[in-house]
């Protein structure tokens, strides 16, 4: 059990974070703002696992990923100046990341996942993982893109609301809908 003294020293750590967290963005639109790139460099190799996901998840091929990367990179130092309150700075990115991955998929044929898994890792038990990425793959892209980034991202369904600007009503009812669509595309697999 926590002693009070324990509490108060968790409580007060929060409390730093939180602010921590305010004044890092502030600290970090400054800096892009003095055009030093390197404090968003950092800030993108922190979250890069998170961001891969998504990008990975749209595009399915690691180079078109990686250009998303340096695409989104650029459009914050550009745009930078477009940011009004610097809590929302994750969230302006992943839109601006997310709008990115988009812009590819309308440039490019969009490359199959199939394509991209040999003979031998479908026999070695990839066949779930596969189902759920043809799945994943014949969702409309409004379902798509909330449950990955619910789901695969970790967003909650107010981030996601903030992300895609969009009711979370509406956030609700498009992730109940493409689970529901999500079972039946993959019991339409099996």
């Amino acid at each position: 059990m926590l002693s009070e003294d324990k509490l108060a020293r968790i409580s007060s750590v929060i409390s730093f974070n939180s602010k921590n967290i305010n004044d890092s963005c502030k600290q970090l639109k400054k800096e892009i703002a003095r055009n030093n790139l390197e404090p968003l460099y950092n800030w993108f190799n922190i979250r890069k696992d998170k961001y891969y996901k998504i990008g990975w998840a749209y595009l399915y091929n690691h180079y078109d990923v990686e250009d998303v990367f340096q695409n989104t990179i650029m459009k914050v130092y550009q745009n930078i100046s477009q940011l009004r309150e610097e809590r929302f700075f994750e969230t302006w990115v992943t839109s601006i990341f997310i709008n990115e991955c988009k812009r590819i998929l309308r440039n490019r044929e969009k490359v199959s996942i199939i394509e991209n898994l040999d003979k031998s890792e479908i026999q070695q038990g990839q066949n779930s993982y596969l189902e759920l990425k043809e799945g994943l793959d014949r969702l409309e892209d409004i379902h798509r893109e909330v449950l990955v980034l619910k789901y695969i991202s970790g967003y909650s369904q107010e981030e996601i609301s903030q992300i895609l600007d969009i009711p979370i009503g509406t956030v609700k009812s498009r992730v109940y809908r493409g689970l529901k669509q999500l079972r039946s595309n993959i019991e339409e697999v099996e």
